[in-house]
């Protein structure tokens, strides 16, 4: 099952696979303002069920203005409910850094990596935005922060379902299964 080639047939971030609706990517609608709550709810970083489990899989967010966590702005986040990879964190080419939330690198594009001081808490961050939508995808890293994060390819995607107080993902990385498992979390508007 590769999602990406029946997202890139439909020329669509949504398609119908199966009979189930999967983004590759979704837009939550926000005002400029806005406090947002992210919970991870599971996640399964074996990749495949291969016994390769070093894979981590977090949350992707991007926003046309700023996300502020703590004290710390950005306009991409990826959030990872994982112990941050110390040794593949140190300078000359990262620095981690320790806020209330946990702990976080600022890489090049405006973008901030954060780790959580523990996998299930939730992490809250306001969004200034001009044009009302956060941008949420599903992110892994094969275990070697210095790979770069991957997302939105081969079995990627995710289900979307819409709860009392925001939405709830259930998504697949890059490996093609069908389990959509692989990380579960929700984004609630406070």
């Amino acid at each position: 099952m590769a999602l990406e080639d029946e997202f890139r047939k439909a020329k669509s971030p949504r398609i119908v696979y199966k009979g189930q609706e999967i983004f590759l990517h979704h837009q939550v609608p926000v005002v400029d303002g806005r406090r947002l709550r992210v919970i991870v709810e599971s996640y399964d970083s074996n990749w495949g069920n291969l016994g390769q489990s070093e894979f981590r899989e977090g949350v992707g967010l991007m926003i046309d203005k700023t996300i502020r966590v703590d004290d710390v702005s950005c306009q991409y986040l990826v959030l990872w409910p994982h112990d941050p990879p110390r040794e593949q964190l140190q300078p000359p080419y990262f620095e981690l850094q320790e806020i209330e939330t946990g702990y976080y690198i600022k890489v090049p594009r405006d973008t901030i990596s954060l780790w959580l001081h523990r996998p299930f808490e939730h992490a809250e961050f306001t969004c200034t935005t001009k044009d009302g939508h956060l941008h949420v995808w599903n992110v892994w890293n094969d275990g070697n922060v210095r790979h770069g994060i991957d997302r939105r390819l081969n079995g990627a995607g995710m289900i979307v379902e819409k709860i009392e107080k925001g939405f709830r993902y259930r998504c697949n990385d890059g490996y093609p299964d069908e389990d959509f498992d692989d990380i579960v979390f929700r984004i609630e508007l406070m």
